[in-house]
């Protein structure tokens, strides 16, 4: 996620002790300031339709620049990475067009930002921005930019009952495959820069595709790299499987761009390639050879390749659906990291156990490790063999397989 710029043009004067949340501004709030030009008043609510508070918040956006907004400086209790906290709720009264985003933007020191989209206009309504995936902490300034990305001209918005809500933190996963049947959900998705990601029912299942879930992104006006992210716990690797595949269902014309990009913090590597169909699904491969292994997080970045200028704007065009995201040539029923040879493990990830699977009548013994060497189980068999994984803790393990004429490691994963 790129890091936005801002230049105060007020200096901040406020009380000694730190504001908190939540917010409601029926009293004065120390430490609102207007910057670029932004105003960031208190005022008598405007509409009592869906919000009876006396007092709110005002931001007026005077000029020309496209990220003024109003900050809530020298805060405290700016941290989301409790389950009971993972999710900041505000109410937001704008007479704006539907669509339009409001971003949340977390400094002193910059941890995270975050988006939302509203849905109405000329009422109040609350819309949440989640922080589960990365959880920020340590942050002491509050930033609303409203309407990102799009000249002020005096566009005015008023916000109140700005408070932490509670929201699951989706464990993280432990790396591809990504079918969205079993494995990522909405909360494992980190979304920036005006597009929202989501699970949702197939709405175009066909023989090409004929998943019964798939993730679904919808780029709104934003910048051209807004997309979504996954950070799994271990780094994705690409020293056995060079290359990732994932199926995409779109009706924006035929040569758009989709890229992947694996990334860690301030350093990434993408890849893009043009779509060939509009409105079917199809197979897209991206080439990730020579690329480090030492990358934990997966984004997805729809109409967007380096130096494109294309924003999104909420329609059918810029809607997008994926699903099937693993490493071409290897099945989904067989981890990641295990070449298709002599022996697969399944299910992987799992709850509860794992069957180790070879030729019949091959003999297979199994001994399972921790990543720091412990060895934790292990057994032998003919043609297969099961381990329990009920009772151990999530993450990932090496499994070293011996057949009768070779060895092989492969990595497994309990949720």
């Amino acid at each position: 996620m790129r890091i936005l710029a801002l230049t105060l043009g007020v200096t901040a004067a406020f009380c000694v002790t730190a504001q908190s949340l939540p917010i409601d501004f029926e009293t004065p709030v120390s430490g609102m300031i207007g910057y670029d030009n932004a105003t960031f008043t208190r005022v008598a609510n405007p509409s009592g339709e869906g919000n009876s508070s006396a007092n709110v918040g005002k931001i007026v956006k005077n000029t020309a620049d496209q990220w003024a907004g109003g900050k809530i400086v020298g805060m405290s209790s700016l941290s989301f990475n409790t389950a009971a906290s993972s999710v900041l709720s505000m109410d937001v009264f704008t007479t704006q067009p539907p669509g339009t985003v409001i971003k949340i933007k977390l400094e002193g020191p910059y941890t995270s930002e975050v988006d939302a989209v509203t849905s109405v206009s000329g009422t109040w309504e609350t819309l949440l921005f989640d922080f589960g995936i990365p959880a920020p902490s340590g942050s002491t300034h509050l930033v609303i930019m409203p309407q990102p990305f799009t000249p002020g001209g005096g566009a005015t918005f008023y916000v109140d009952n700005i408070k932490q809500v509670a929201d699951p933190v989706a464990p993280m996963l432990g790396g591809l495959p990504l079918t969205f049947e079993s494995d990522a959900t909405t909360d494992h998705f980190f979304d920036f820069e005006s597009a929202f990601a989501t699970v949702v029912t197939n709405p175009h299942q066909n023989v090409d595709n004929p998943s019964a879930t798939v993730a679904k992104l919808v780029r709104y006006r934003g910048a051209p790299f807004g997309g979504t992210k996954i950070t799994f716990s271990n780094n994705l690797s690409f020293a056995t499987h060079t290359v990732l595949s994932m199926k995409v269902w779109t009706s924006a014309p035929v040569g758009t761009y989709v890229t992947l990009k694996t990334e860690k913090p301030f350093w990434g590597v993408e890849r893009s390639v043009q779509t060939t169909k509009s409105g079917d699904w199809e197979t897209l491969t991206f080439d990730f050879a020579g690329v480090p292994s030492d990358m934990p997080s997966l984004v997805f970045l729809f109409d967007f390749a380096a130096g494109s200028t294309n924003v999104g704007n909420g329609s059918a065009n810029s809607t997008f659906f994926f699903d099937e995201v693993k490493y071409s040539g290897v099945p989904l029923s067989i981890d990641e990291d295990a070449a298709p040879t002599g022996v697969r493990a399944y299910p992987n990830p799992t709850l509860d156990y794992w069957t180790f699977e070879a030729a019949p009548q091959q003999s297979v013994q199994v001994r399972l490790y921790t990543l720091t060497g412990q060895l934790v189980d292990e057994a032998r068999g003919i043609g297969q063999v099961v381990l329990r994984a009920d009772g151990r803790a999530p993450g990932v393990y090496l499994a070293s397989v011996q057949l009768s004429d070779h060895s092989e490691v492969l990595r497994v994963h309990v949720w």
